[in-house]
């Protein structure tokens, strides 16, 4: 039975050679075998068969019995598999290891250093993928003002949101009163809601420190241009003149 085209690349994919793929599949037909036997039956010089075949003994695909001739005996493709996996997972953990090690060392060693307090953020892209991570980084509260540029991806942080309600943060959302009735309900669903006939911008303030402001510009996605800032001072202006707009005469609760 020969291997698909498809099957032999994937195997590929896996970090076989294909000398090792075809010797590994001849094994498997054939049963055990000697290196000369795997050499003819997967038709591999035999200058190269011992190669294909210690790798593949390296690799965790194959056993080998210390014999006169070496014999050697392909393991199950479930176990061969399973194998790789483990040991992937244990030298990828072993890495992780090394790399949070020294690069903590170098990130804590900068930690007086000055950083910018102030980021220029551009396009809508950049915009959710600041916003998701505040978001999930939030603990205590969340206030959002809920710019046009933001709308079409209400459903796609719903979830989050709803994820948060759960864990008992505090979410209210202000947004133009012209919003459509479904996304005013999908986000009334997970926050407490308010409208208002005129939103002048938008923005997000997390937990009083962590804030982004729409500067604007949202015209297309690629154009939209915002702040983001970790500053508790500018933070708290933001969040204060949220409460301005959230307490207003001219804002309306959704019911």
């Amino acid at each position: 039975m020969s291997l698909s085209e498809k099957a032999g690349s994937a195997l590929e994919a896996l970090g076989l050679t294909k000398t090792q793929v075809k010797a590994y599949v001849a094994l498997i037909e054939k049963g055990t075998m000697t290196a000369s036997e795997v050499s003819r039956a997967a038709r591999i010089p035999y200058s190269k068969v011992y190669e294909a075949l210690d790798g593949l003994h390296a690799g965790g695909w194959i056993e080998e019995q210390k014999s006169r001739p070496i014999v050697y005996t392909a393991k199950s493709p479930a176990t061969a598999i399973e194998e790789m996996n483990t040991r992937q997972a244990a030298e990828r953990r072993e890495k992780e290891q090394l790399v949070l090690k020294e690069l903590t060392g170098i990130y804590e060693k900068k930690g007086g250093q000055e950083r910018p307090e102030i980021w220029i953020l551009r396009g809508a892209p950049e915009i959710l993928s600041r916003l998701r991570t505040m978001v999930l980084d939030c603990r205590n509260e969340l206030f959002i003002a809920l710019p046009a540029v933001i709308v079409p991806y209400v459903e796609e942080i719903a979830g989050i949101l709803a994820a948060l309600k759960e864990k008992g943060v505090k979410i209210e959302i202000l947004t133009s009163s012209d919003t459509s009735e479904g996304t005013q309900a999908v986000l009334s669903s997970v926050a407490e809601l308010k409208t208002r006939s005129l939103l002048y911008g938008g923005g997000v303030i997390a937990d009083s420190k962590q804030v982004v402001l729409l500067l604007g510009g949202g015209e297309t996605a690629s154009s939209a241009l915002a702040i983001w800032a970790e500053h508790i001072g500018l933070a708290g202006f933001a969040k204060d003149y949220f409460q301005i707009l959230w307490n207003s005469p001219d804002t309306s609760k959704r019911r």
